[in-house]
């Protein structure tokens, strides 16, 4: 489903603003990380609205766009003995608004983007094999940001790793519209209040099922089944379904996808999220960018969102949980039970953000300069850790804790 929601791009709402944030922040590292490969970018942005909101606030198409702009003019500096840039295609598709989104890119560089005015469902096959015949070797990216969940295909997203060199999504999951329309498709009452849960999310749409099969198609299986049944005896509440299909989904995923994480955005602590922006990547680089890029955004969404701007004493997660460093130790202590073999770090962490999601930032794990838990269990002799360079140029002995500029950390249990 297209955005065509009229009071939609009147103003930016902080919540969309934390989700382009999330966008634009990821999107600097892996152009860079892209172009440094020297393979082309696809980048598709499956539902790309006006392009700026009426208040002036840039969409995500500016975002994405100031995004790679930023990151060229770090490339080139880098870069300046005649190499070009690697070739780097920007599409938006866009039903609804495609002559606004048009005016709105008027101003970027010849050949830089294309608008595709029409549905995604309708032009997403013929875009990713035109990019597939066109370009050696492409590296995709696709922005799927719907209404509902109506028009995601797990199928196709299954597929993106088996076809191009890298591929990457960044998905809006409306996870609590799943399971409604699940519900009634298998006609299980919805015991909550509907009036109530959804009174203040104005950017929802409803995705209107007609089928069991339908619904399969957009979860990648039908695991959904054991959910609405638990929840049709009364065994889960809504709030337990929306989390249980999350976690499913993103099972589903990492079948094809080594990383997963999720952060969920939610106008009020406790409430159910207002939706889930779902992350997918091969990459344990990509991984680790993507947890501490939540870490950060999820300080915004609690202080700016689920708070009114008022301060806490204890950081929280994007799920409302406090999690003190007792916590991460015992949690990183049972990652490194299986680590017996040297470990790059930045696998280390892309596994434990996986398969924990998003507790802390990178800071609290490895690379604050106060006692981060590794660096603690280095000193206390809990893990070895293997440095290159294992010097400085002075001499002494190396303590990194953060890896790229030529620096590898390699660590396991002792």
């Amino acid at each position: 489903m297209s955005k065509n929601n009229r009071d939609f791009f009147k103003q930016k709402k902080i919540w969309s603003e934390v989700k382009d944030e999330l966008l634009g922040c990821y999107l600097v590292p892996y152009f860079n990380k892209m172009m440094s490969m020297n393979n082309p970018i696809f980048y598709v942005d499956c539902f790309a609205g006006k392009g700026k909101f009426d208040d002036g606030k840039n969409g995500s198409p500016l975002t994405a766009l100031d995004s790679l702009d930023r990151s060229i003019a770090h490339y080139r500096p880098a870069h300046p003995y005649g190499s070009s840039t690697p070739q780097i295609c920007m599409r938006f598709i866009e039903l609804n608004h495609a002559k606004d989104l048009e005016a709105n890119l008027a101003s970027q560089p010849a050949g830089r983007c294309e608008i595709i005015d029409g549905r995604f469902e309708d032009n997403i096959i013929s875009l990713l094999q035109e990019a597939n015949k066109k370009y050696r070797n492409p590296n995709v990216f696709l922005y799927v940001d719907p209404y509902g969940v109506k028009v995601l295909n797990a199928a196709l997203f299954d597929s993106l790793p088996i076809s191009f060199s890298t591929a990457e999504l960044l998905i809006n999951l409306n996870s609590f519209g799943f399971i409604r329309e699940a519900c009634r498709v298998m006609k299980v009452g919805f015991r909550e209040r509907e009036d109530e849960i959804f009174s203040d999310i104005e950017e929802y749409d409803s995705s209107v099922m007609d089928s069991i099969d339908e619904l399969t198609a957009i979860a990648g299986d039908d695991y959904w089944f054991s959910i609405v049944a638990d929840y049709s005896r009364g065994i889960i509440d809504c709030y337990q379904a929306e989390k249980e299909f999350a976690k499913q989904y993103k099972l589903h995923l990492r079948q094809k996808y080594n990383y997963v994480l999720d952060m969920p955005i939610r106008l009020k602590a406790g409430q159910h999220p207002k939706y889930r922006m779902v992350h997918a990547t091969n990459h344990p680089d990509g991984c680790i960018l993507m947890a501490d890029n939540i870490a950060k955004r999820t300080d915004r969404l609690v202080i700016d969102i689920q708070s009114g701007g008022q301060l806490s004493l204890m950081t929280q997660t994007a799920e409302n949980e406090i999690i003190d460093d007792s916590i991460l130790k015992e949690k990183v202590r049972e990652l490194l039970s299986t680590t017996t073999e040297f470990t790059r770090l930045n696998k280390f962490l892309a596994d434990f953000y996986n398969e924990h999601g998003v507790l802390c930032d990178l800071s609290r794990l490895s690379s604050g300069r106060g006692g981060s838990i590794l660096k603690t269990f280095e000193k206390n002799g809990e893990i070895i850790v293997s440095r290159d360079p294992a010097f400085t140029d002075k001499g002494k002995p190396t303590k990194f804790w953060q890896e790229g500029k030529g620096n590898t950390l390699m660590l396991r249990k002792k």
